[in-house]
């Protein structure tokens, strides 16, 4: 089983909930929790995968320095899939770097290669809407306008634009998809609200 991959005791050891490691103490005298007590599941149990990195490089005797890594990992029941998700409360950056190195750690502690990584993987970065509102806009406008270049009239883009969210076509920032079927097997960039209402049908389901 693809959960059997996180019963090392590196990973048992080093769990938090998912408050816990959605936080942002870059401001030592304002932390923000991007995942807050608002949250129905905000104390789910899942691996802080900063603490995994950290002690990884210790059993070797290396400073935590020489690796980036996501903030968190948990399996996915419906998915059948582990996902790594990286939270950022500011300005997106790194975030292919702390991908990559993440996926080194995990493959050396569970004895798995990258053909496991692209297929039973998963990254999400969550971000803050309002640190990136901008770039974000900026984006969803190249999307929309790529798709008025298809010589079709607003209502129908308007029906499509409707439709596409059923069928689960999704924005993805920052040139993530490239490293997506490559070193995981879906990418997602989600805001706060978007990764809660993810999290919370997957959790129905799990339950």
């Amino acid at each position: 089983m693809i959960s059997n991959k996180l019963e090392y005791s590196i990973f048992v050891n080093n769990k938090k909930s998912l408050c816990e490691v959605s936080l942002d103490d870059s401001d030592k005298n304002y932390p923000v929790y991007m995942i807050d007590e608002s949250y129905e599941y905000f104390q789910d149990t899942v691996i802080d995968f900063d603490d995994v990195k950290t002690a990884f490089c210790k059993s070797f005797s290396k400073s935590d320095e020489v690796f980036k890594s996501a903030d968190a990992l948990y399996f996915d029941e419906v998915k059948n899939k582990l996902i790594f998700v990286e939270f950022k409360n500011g300005k997106v950056k790194g975030i292919k770097e702390k991908l990559k190195d993440s996926l080194l750690v995990f493959s050396d502690i569970a004895a798995v290669d990258l053909e496991f990584c692209r297929k039973y993987c998963e990254y999400i970065v969550v971000y803050n809407y309002e640190a990136n509102k901008k770039y974000v806009e900026d984006e969803k406008q190249k999307l929309e306008e790529k798709t008025k270049s298809q010589t079709v009239d607003k209502e129908y883009i308007k029906f499509a634009n409707t439709i596409s969210k059923y069928a689960k076509e999704e924005l993805v920032l920052w040139n993530l998809n490239i490293m997506k079927d490559i070193c995981v097997s879906d990418i997602h960039t989600y805001d706060t609200d978007e990764f809660k209402n993810s999290y919370t049908k997957n959790h129905i389901y799990n339950n």
